[in-house]
């Protein structure tokens, strides 16, 4: 895990625009660089729901999980973020089967590790059950990481970037042309997207997300 970078959970954020859009805000242990990551209402309701912050009669389907994860010994050990495509995340979710006790046999037994896709959502969503870590690499948080100073978003090399953000003044350009768009690098367009969601600009987060589909 050396090479990975340790995530907490900053917030869920509803947008007042569009219905529906919810944003799943984590940060790195500084608090100083944060991943913006859009996911769906159920999931949103879930890991809220996790941490305490929504009705706790209510069950999802994480919680069956977790149960079934009990009853045969499994744990979650850690959750990775570890590919973005297309301003899409995935992530794998590392589980380890079996006790340290054979409770029949009152013996030690093996135990097995195990690697799943899944949903970034999701997978939060389980982490936040299990109390499990959840980790991204170096190369994601270079490619769609937003650094924060003061509480506001800035170009991590101090400089305007092609995004149209300038440190401290949070000039955004939200008139960007399709033919910008088309013109600007994946890396960009992902960089561009994070910070049109950051700053709830859904409309132009739409069409940034609609010409990365058009590039797979």
């Amino acid at each position: 895990m050396d090479q990975l970078i340790r995530l907490t959970i900053r917030g869920i954020s509803l947008s007042q625009i569009q219905s529906g859009i919810y944003v799943l805000l984590l940060e790195e242990e500084s608090g100083r660089i944060k991943l913006p990551i859009i996911i769906e209402s159920f999931q949103a309701q879930s890991i809220a729901s996790a941490l305490g912050k929504k009705d706790p009669s209510r069950s999802f389907t994480h919680d069956l999980f977790l149960s079934f994860a009990k009853k045969f010994h499994i744990r979650l050990k850690a959750v990775v973020i570890y590919k973005l495509v297309n301003g899409i995340f995935f992530s794998s979710i590392l589980l380890e089967e079996g006790s340290d006790i054979d409770i029949e046999e009152g013996k030690k037994i093996e135990k097995k590790e195990y690697k799943i896709d899944s949903r970034t959502s999701d997978a939060v969503a389980l982490a936040v059950r299990f109390q499990a870590p959840i980790y991204t690499t170096r190369e994601i948080f270079d490619k769609a990481g937003i650094y924060f100073e003061n509480g506001f978003p800035i170009d991590k090399e101090n400089e305007t970037s092609d995004t149209g953000i300038e440190k401290n003044n949070l000039l955004f350009f939200k008139e960007k042309s399709k033919q910008d768009l088309e013109n600007m690098t994946e890396k960009d367009l992902n960089a561009l997207l994070n910070h049109a969601v950051v700053n709830e600009c859904y409309e132009l987060a739409a069409r940034i997300k609609k010409e990365l589909d058009r590039r797979e």
